[in-house]
């Protein structure tokens, strides 16, 4: 069964997000007006009482405003955007994380999350370049301020911002010559979340392909992560940076989510990476079962080209790198008959996952079903001659 490449590709950044931590157009100024309407009005008064709450001395009596006032959604949006004019700054920014929460629903408070990018305090500017990301491309008219806060004082903010820049998506293309600059920052969280929303943004972000091979060496691990899986964001326009990729895979000595990152972007960028495959093939046997498989997904992902090389590394002396070739070629589907005879002798492996994992892949690849019987497949397969 083939693999949708946008699957992967939520999956590359989900992987990527799990350990990232954050310590052209010239940009417009950000609103230097408050947008919020005065004198908003709420029918509920559990939703004023819930947001007075948020700034309570009790740590659960906080936890459960918050909690409310996210299960009410859109229908406490108006109110938590003209609150963001409490002057407690932890209130500003539990309302802003609430937004976020809220996500697209929360288009509204766009204007006021904009406006809160230039709070004083540094919380709240963290928290409104989150709940602007979070919003999504419809928090479009927010890339010039974002793209403005790549240059705040605070590194958090600058990593956050860069974040809001990646979740708005191809709208910001705007923002890439301002997201390269931030590569060079001094603190690795916002290098990582720049390199993070660089492939986020995709294929409009090709020109940031030359800085992104550059980030495959920087100091911070998780900095070479995000600029390995940037360029499979970016996908078939990142060609460039496939020898840089192939280098940081044959790395014995590289972080183990660095290689996923980098093989899975291999794949995203397609039939254009195929001068790959051998290293992909070798990187099947790798001692870490999660790397042998991500390599086994990018190469069905490549495509065609590699089932001759798949088909050599059902022969494999490790019993991990058979099971791996044989699940790439799963993946494929329908078109890998080539494999077929190999995977039938298979059947007799003797590993029981191998098996199992040749049983499935026959299954796909023909359309037939005869179980894990070497006989019935063989049979079958004559008559295909």
């Amino acid at each position: 069964m083939k693999m949708k490449k946008s699957i992967i590709l939520i999956l590359v950044f989900t992987t990527l997000m799990s350990s990232m931590t954050a310590c052209g157009s010239e940009p417009a100024s950000p609103v230097q007006e408050s947008p919020n309407p005065v004198g908003v009005e709420t029918r509920d008064p559990r939703i004023q009482v819930a947001i007075q709450s948020l700034g309570d001395e009790r740590q659960d009596v906080r936890e459960a405003a918050f909690g409310m006032l996210s299960e009410l959604g859109p229908g406490a949006v108006p109110a938590l955007t003209y609150a963001l004019e409490d002057n407690d700054a932890k209130v500003r920014q539990a309302i802003a994380t609430i937004l976020g929460e809220i996500g697209p629903e929360a288009l509204y408070a766009v204007p006021a999350l904009i406006y809160a990018l230039d709070d004083d305090d540094p919380g709240v500017r963290m928290a409104s370049a989150e709940a602007l990301g979070m919003i999504g491309p419809d928090a479009v008219p927010a890339v010039p301020a974002l793209t403005q806060a790549l240059e705040d004082e605070d590194a958090k903010v600058r990593g956050y911002a860069a974040l809001a820049l990646g979740g708005i998506g191809p709208p910001a293309r705007a923002a890439v010559p301002a997201l390269i600059q931030l590569l060079q920052d001094q603190d690795p969280g916002a290098r990582g979340f720049a390199a993070m929303a660089l492939g986020l943004i995709g294929s409009e972000a090709a020109e940031a392909v030359p800085a992104l091979i550059l980030a495959l060496e920087d100091e911070s691990v998780p900095v070479c992560k995000a600029a390995a899986g940037a360029m499979g964001g970016i996908g078939a326009r990142a060609v460039e940076a496939v020898p840089a990729l192939i280098q940081t895979l044959a790395n014995d000595g590289e972080d183990k989510l660095v290689l996923q990152a980098a093989a899975l972007s291999l794949g995203l960028i397609g039939q254009e990476a195929a001068a790959a495959i051998p290293t992909l093939v070798h990187t099947l046997d790798d001692e870490d079962w999660q790397v042998c498989e991500t390599a086994a997904l990018a190469l069905s992902l490549i495509g065609p080209e590699a089932v001759p090389s798949l088909v050599q590394a059902l022969g494999a002396s490790e019993w991990q790198a058979r099971k791996a070739a044989a699940k790439a070629l799963g993946w494929m589907g329908p078109g890998t008959e080539t494999a077929v005879p190999t995977l039938i002798q298979l059947l007799a492996d003797e590993n029981e996952d191998v098996r199992v994992t040749v049983t499935e892949t026959l299954t796909i690849v023909t359309g037939q079903n005869f179980g894990a019987d070497p006989a019935a497949w063989q049979q079958w397969w004559e008559t295909q001659s």
